[in-house]
């Protein structure tokens, strides 16, 4: 009997249906909090002394090895590199308009196939304000990607992603 509860193993991912390919270090998930802060006040200074939960932003965040449609397509999801819009892809689209499924699915036989065995996010998109580097020399071409998950509602229940 191990002494915990221990998980591990490969996750392969595609983006709009399309191979992400092997990855540097797999899969990272961020969730970051917003909050409006109760704090400042005469008998308490600065501190904190409670907040009221605002929501909060979800983020995926992977280094691809591979340089392919799987990788350049949640690099820069607008269009195709260096084109910046054109008549049927203006500036001013919804991200939600633009934002495919990213979904994350656990190799087998490791003891991360049912924990989760899947994460999908419906409305995956790049992130504000990420700026992704490609570097063109004579290295391997890495392709660093940031989403955001935004959210979807169904029946009444907004979600970033659904795990199985």
């Amino acid at each position: 009997m191990p002494l915990d509860t221990f998980i591990a193993g490969r996750y392969s991912g595609t983006y709009n249906a399309v191979d992400v390919g092997i990855t540097e270090n797999g899969y990272e998930k961020t969730l970051q909090l917003k909050q409006e802060n109760v704090e400042g006040s005469d008998a308490f200074g600065d501190a904190i002394l409670d907040y009221i939960y605002r929501g909060g932003d979800c983020f995926l965040e992977f280094d691809c090895k591979a340089y392919k449609a799987g990788t350049k397509t949640p690099f820069w999801p607008w269009g195709a590199f260096g084109v910046m819009a054109t008549a049927a892809a203006p500036i001013g689209r919804l991200a939600s308009n633009v934002a495919s499924a990213m979904v994350l699915s656990a190799a087998a036989n490791t003891p991360a196939a049912a924990a989760p065995a899947s994460l999908t996010a419906t409305k995956a998109i790049l992130s504000p304000g990420f700026s992704g580097k490609l570097l063109y020399n004579s290295k391997l071409r890495r392709v660093p990607v940031r989403l955001i998950l935004l959210p979807v509602e169904s029946t009444g229940t907004t979600t970033w992603f659904a795990e199985t």
